[in-house]
Protein backbone atom coordinates (compact mmCIF):
# COMPACT_ATOMS: atom_id res chain seq x y z
CA UNK A 1 0.00 0.00 0.00
CA UNK A 2 1.43 3.55 -0.94
CA UNK A 3 0.88 6.75 0.68
CA UNK A 4 1.56 10.43 -0.22
CA UNK A 5 0.11 13.62 1.24
CA UNK A 6 -2.55 15.66 -0.20
CA UNK A 7 -0.94 18.06 -3.06
CA UNK A 8 1.11 15.26 -5.17
CA UNK A 9 -1.13 14.59 -7.59
CA UNK A 10 -2.97 18.15 -7.56
CA UNK A 11 0.02 19.94 -8.01
CA UNK A 12 0.93 17.57 -11.03
CA UNK A 13 -2.02 18.48 -12.78
CA UNK A 14 -1.39 22.23 -12.27
CA UNK A 15 1.97 21.85 -13.93
CA UNK A 16 3.66 24.25 -16.66
CA UNK A 17 5.67 22.15 -19.08
CA UNK A 18 7.49 23.41 -21.97
CA UNK A 19 9.24 21.18 -24.47
CA UNK A 20 13.03 19.80 -23.24
CA UNK A 21 16.21 21.71 -25.02
CA UNK A 22 19.15 19.66 -23.63
CA UNK A 23 20.14 17.71 -26.38
CA UNK A 24 21.62 14.99 -23.91
CA UNK A 25 18.02 13.95 -22.52
CA UNK A 26 16.59 14.60 -25.57
CA UNK A 27 18.52 11.33 -26.78
CA UNK A 28 17.30 9.78 -23.53
CA UNK A 29 13.82 10.32 -24.75
CA UNK A 30 13.06 13.32 -22.27
CA UNK A 31 11.19 15.29 -24.27
CA UNK A 32 9.87 17.93 -21.81
CA UNK A 33 10.41 19.02 -18.18
CA UNK A 34 8.31 20.61 -15.19
CA UNK A 35 8.74 24.62 -15.14
CA UNK A 36 6.53 25.63 -12.82
CA UNK A 37 2.61 25.93 -11.74
CA UNK A 38 0.00 27.79 -13.36
CA UNK A 39 -1.14 30.30 -11.84
CA UNK A 40 -5.00 28.44 -11.40
CA UNK A 41 -3.30 26.21 -9.03
CA UNK A 42 -2.83 28.37 -6.61
CA UNK A 43 -4.00 31.91 -5.03
CA UNK A 44 -2.41 34.88 -3.65
CA UNK A 45 -3.10 36.08 0.14
CA UNK A 46 -5.11 39.11 -1.44
CA UNK A 47 -6.85 36.62 -3.33
CA UNK A 48 -8.06 34.64 -0.14
CA UNK A 49 -8.15 37.92 2.41
CA UNK A 50 -10.98 38.88 -0.31
CA UNK A 51 -12.58 35.63 -0.10
CA UNK A 52 -12.94 35.84 3.29
CA UNK A 53 -14.46 39.02 3.56
CA UNK A 54 -16.98 37.56 1.50
CA UNK A 55 -17.72 34.68 3.50
CA UNK A 56 -17.49 36.98 6.55
CA UNK A 57 -15.31 34.50 8.37
CA UNK A 58 -11.17 33.76 8.96
CA UNK A 59 -10.30 30.47 7.65
CA UNK A 60 -8.41 28.06 9.64
CA UNK A 61 -4.99 27.34 9.30
CA UNK A 62 -3.31 25.32 8.09
CA UNK A 63 -6.62 25.17 5.42
CA UNK A 64 -5.89 28.62 4.52
CA UNK A 65 -2.58 28.28 3.42
CA UNK A 66 -3.69 25.34 1.74
CA UNK A 67 -5.35 27.63 -0.75
CA UNK A 68 -1.89 29.23 -1.65
CA UNK A 69 -0.96 25.60 -3.27
CA UNK A 70 -4.30 23.76 -4.22
CA UNK A 71 -7.55 25.63 -4.91
CA UNK A 72 -10.00 23.17 -4.86
CA UNK A 73 -10.16 20.49 -7.41
CA UNK A 74 -9.62 16.26 -7.50
CA UNK A 75 -7.55 15.22 -4.81
CA UNK A 76 -8.17 11.20 -5.44
CA UNK A 77 -7.94 8.20 -2.83
CA UNK A 78 -8.39 10.87 0.12
CA UNK A 79 -8.50 9.17 3.43
CA UNK A 80 -8.52 10.50 7.47
CA UNK A 81 -5.97 8.37 9.54
CA UNK A 82 -2.61 7.50 10.76
CA UNK A 83 -0.48 7.63 7.11
CA UNK A 84 1.71 5.04 8.67
CA UNK A 85 -0.54 2.59 9.53
CA UNK A 86 -3.27 3.09 6.81
CA UNK A 87 -6.38 1.30 7.25
CA UNK A 88 -9.03 0.40 4.78
CA UNK A 89 -11.73 1.31 7.20
CA UNK A 90 -10.17 4.62 7.81
CA UNK A 91 -12.45 7.69 6.68
CA UNK A 92 -12.62 9.41 3.16
CA UNK A 93 -12.97 12.87 4.28
CA UNK A 94 -14.51 14.31 0.91
CA UNK A 95 -17.49 13.75 -0.58
CA UNK A 96 -17.39 10.55 -2.57
CA UNK A 97 -19.53 11.58 -5.68
CA UNK A 98 -16.92 13.91 -6.74
CA UNK A 99 -13.88 13.51 -4.11
CA UNK A 100 -13.72 17.79 -4.70
CA UNK A 101 -13.03 20.44 -2.36
CA UNK A 102 -14.37 23.65 -4.02
CA UNK A 103 -12.25 26.12 -4.97
CA UNK A 104 -12.42 29.08 -2.88
CA UNK A 105 -14.21 30.97 -4.47
CA UNK A 106 -17.01 28.21 -4.82
CA UNK A 107 -16.70 28.04 -1.02
CA UNK A 108 -20.30 29.38 0.53
CA UNK A 109 -22.61 28.38 3.19
CA UNK A 110 -24.02 25.11 3.20
CA UNK A 111 -27.82 26.73 3.00
CA UNK A 112 -26.63 28.19 -0.36
CA UNK A 113 -25.10 24.89 -1.82
CA UNK A 114 -26.91 22.03 -0.75
CA UNK A 115 -30.53 22.81 -2.51
CA UNK A 116 -28.40 22.63 -5.94
CA UNK A 117 -26.87 19.57 -4.65
CA UNK A 118 -30.35 17.79 -4.11
CA UNK A 119 -31.48 18.80 -6.76
CA UNK A 120 -29.22 16.94 -8.80
CA UNK A 121 -30.17 13.95 -7.18
CA UNK A 122 -33.58 13.96 -8.57
CA UNK A 123 -34.93 14.95 -5.03
CA UNK A 124 -36.85 17.87 -5.71
CA UNK A 125 -36.35 20.95 -3.59
CA UNK A 126 -34.86 20.99 -0.26
CA UNK A 127 -36.02 24.24 2.06
CA UNK A 128 -32.44 24.97 3.65
CA UNK A 129 -32.90 28.64 4.81
CA UNK A 130 -33.39 27.04 8.53
CA UNK A 131 -29.73 26.06 8.43
CA UNK A 132 -26.90 28.41 9.90
CA UNK A 133 -25.33 30.81 7.87
CA UNK A 134 -22.28 29.37 9.68
CA UNK A 135 -21.76 26.07 8.20
CA UNK A 136 -19.40 26.88 5.93
CA UNK A 137 -19.19 24.56 2.71
CA UNK A 138 -15.58 23.73 1.31
CA UNK A 139 -16.65 20.58 -0.29
CA UNK A 140 -20.76 19.53 -1.28
CA UNK A 141 -21.76 16.99 -3.59
CA UNK A 142 -24.29 14.20 -3.72
CA UNK A 143 -25.69 14.24 -0.40
CA UNK A 144 -22.23 15.08 1.21
CA UNK A 145 -20.93 17.61 2.38
CA UNK A 146 -17.31 19.05 4.08
CA UNK A 147 -18.46 21.83 6.59
CA UNK A 148 -16.07 24.39 8.62
CA UNK A 149 -18.40 25.20 11.67
CA UNK A 150 -18.58 28.29 12.95
CA UNK A 151 -21.92 27.96 15.46
CA UNK A 152 -18.93 28.06 18.15
CA UNK A 153 -16.87 31.24 17.54
CA UNK A 154 -13.92 32.26 15.66
CA UNK A 155 -12.21 28.40 15.58
CA UNK A 156 -14.49 26.13 13.12
CA UNK A 157 -15.53 22.38 14.32
CA UNK A 158 -14.77 20.40 10.94
CA UNK A 159 -17.41 17.94 9.83
CA UNK A 160 -18.06 15.32 6.93
CA UNK A 161 -21.63 15.55 6.99
CA UNK A 162 -24.45 13.25 5.86
CA UNK A 163 -27.74 14.02 4.47
CA UNK A 164 -29.99 10.83 4.10
CA UNK A 165 -32.48 11.23 0.94
CA UNK A 166 -34.06 8.09 2.67
CA UNK A 167 -35.90 10.23 5.44
CA UNK A 168 -38.34 12.67 5.39
CA UNK A 169 -36.96 15.71 6.54
CA UNK A 170 -32.73 14.60 5.40
CA UNK A 171 -31.70 18.32 7.71
CA UNK A 172 -33.77 17.04 10.96
CA UNK A 173 -30.80 15.29 12.43
CA UNK A 174 -27.65 15.16 9.83
CA UNK A 175 -25.91 16.05 13.02
CA UNK A 176 -26.13 12.89 14.72
CA UNK A 177 -26.35 10.68 11.83
CA UNK A 178 -24.69 7.41 12.10
CA UNK A 179 -22.26 8.82 9.10
CA UNK A 180 -21.63 12.16 9.99
CA UNK A 181 -17.97 12.66 11.25
CA UNK A 182 -16.79 15.28 13.41
CA UNK A 183 -13.67 16.74 14.50
CA UNK A 184 -12.47 19.27 17.16
CA UNK A 185 -10.67 21.59 14.83
CA UNK A 186 -9.06 21.96 11.42
CA UNK A 187 -5.92 21.29 12.76
CA UNK A 188 -6.71 17.78 14.10
CA UNK A 189 -8.52 16.98 10.72
CA UNK A 190 -5.87 18.35 8.57
CA UNK A 191 -3.32 16.43 10.85
CA UNK A 192 -5.09 13.14 9.35
CA UNK A 193 -5.18 13.83 5.73
CA UNK A 194 -3.17 11.35 3.64
CA UNK A 195 -3.84 9.80 -0.05
CA UNK A 196 -3.60 6.26 0.16
CA UNK A 197 -3.40 3.94 -3.27
CA UNK A 198 -4.71 0.89 -2.18
CA UNK A 199 -3.42 -1.08 -5.27
CA UNK A 200 0.36 -0.45 -4.59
Amino acid sequence: MEVNNIFTWYLDQHTEIEPETDPELIKQRVWQRRVGVKDSGRLTEAQIAAQEDRLGVRLPMPWRNVYKHFNGGWVGTLYWGDMSNPHSSDVVPIPQATHQYLALEDVAPLRERLPAEWEDLDQGNLDCSNLDPRLIAIACAGSEAILLDYREGASPRVCKAFFSKYEDDPLAAWETDRSTVWWPNMAVFFRGLYLQNRAA
